[in-house]
């Protein structure tokens, strides 16, 4: 297995760099296969690793965080690009590294002390190895929370692609992993040989993280463009992210208007994909500016203000005697939304009751 999973992994690091649309994210992903493929190696030419890299594999570990913390970044950023100061990141990883030639000339396989005490100056490189990874997984964590509230200003829907549940799952993968991985051949009442420790709480679960990573990277779209949507932005592309009074109040006014003038009579949102960009486009007018303008001028976030044009065209619809014959879901999907559950979910929200019971109160 340790061998399929090598060959796994060095062709899940060349798909992603060669997978089109080329994207930043997906180089991340690249590099984090090539980087475990060293901890394989490992495994399969033990005395030999640190002949061909000196520092051997631990000290990588200290990049795990960083590189899945970049990924999501590159993911849910518009504008997302490397800078100079991201490579303070690095600095675990490169202090290790050196004092990996240094310092440290011994085994730091936890299985190498399975059952007895690990020397305190081992058990502090995993237990800083377990911070960082753990401290990154935690920015991580409240990163996504942010984003989900972010995306209400930018898509009228969402989906597992544009939220990233799916990511949950991998930070559970990756914190249990290395949890188990580092500390379980410390205790020597579990039942278990160093062997199956090493493949249970390593092979296998790098494994099964890897495949994870493979679908779901691979299926995980660009959220966002930097494309610009006129002159003005380009030209100006961080306007309206630091000035925030950038507008008059005769401009906020005449946005406004053009706004909700256009919603009523082109009604857009019927298609359930319906995003900000799409209406920057159509009315030839800045991301930043619309954004600014529904939020602090009409009061709502986009999402809120396209679903609750869509719960009014459910209400047109479903007191039209011509569509009877159609299911309270068919009028739904016609009027713009584009599930069972957040078509209830957000009806509720802005009547305050559910469709069939609004339909119930027309009959009777």
């Amino acid at each position: 297995m340790l061998y399929l999973v090598t060959i796994q992994f060095l062709l899940s690091a060349i798909v992603f760099v060669f997978f089109k649309p080329r994207h930043s994210s997906n180089l991340l992903l690249a590099f984090w296969y090539c980087i475990n493929v060293l901890n394989f190696i490992g495994f399969i030419i033990p005395d030999n690793l640190t002949d061909i890299i000196g520092i051997g594999y631990l000290p990588f570990l200290f990049l795990n965080g960083p590189i899945f913390y970049f990924y999501i970044q590159s993911i849910i950023r518009i504008e997302f690009k490397f800078k100079w100061i991201h490579s303070l990141h690095l600095i675990p990883f490169i202090l290790f590294g050196i004092s990996r030639f240094l310092i440290y000339d011994e085994s730091f396989a936890p299985s190498f002390y399975y059952g007895a005490k690990m020397p305190f100056r081992i058990l502090f490189v995993y237990i800083s190895i377990s911070i960082s990874i753990t401290g990154y997984l935690v920015a991580i964590f409240l990163m996504l929370i942010k984003h989900r509230e972010n995306i209400k200003d930018y898509f009228s829907y969402t989906s597992k692609e544009i939220t990233l549940s799916w990511f949950f799952i991998v930070i559970s993968i990756i914190s249990v992993s290395y949890i188990l991985l580092i500390f379980i051949p410390l205790f020597d009442f579990i039942p278990i040989s160093p062997e199956r420790s090493i493949f249970w709480f390593n092979q296998f679960n790098l494994a099964l993280l890897g495949f994870i990573l493979l679908v779901f990277g691979l299926l995980q779209p660009v959220i966002y463009t930097d494309t610009p949507v006129n002159r003005e932005e380009r030209k100006n592309p961080q306007r309206g992210k630091s000035e925030r009074s950038g507008l008059s109040k005769e401009e906020m006014t005449s946005i406004s208007n053009a706004i909700m003038a256009y919603l009523t009579r082109q009604k857009p949102y019927l298609n359930p994909d319906y995003s900000l960009e799409q209406m920057a486009r159509d009315l030839n007018i800045t991301r930043q500016n619309i954004s600014l303008v529904i939020n602090e001028s009409i009061g709502k976030n986009f999402f809120q203000l396209i679903n609750e044009f869509r719960v009014e065209e459910f209400k047109r619809l479903v007191v039209d005697p011509k569509l009877s014959h159609i299911t309270l879901l068919g009028l739904a999907f016609d009027a713009g939304f584009n599930s069972k559950s957040s078509f209830n979910r957000i009806f509720k929200e802005i009547t305050g009751e559910t469709p069939s019971s609004f339909k119930r109160k027309l009959q009777s």
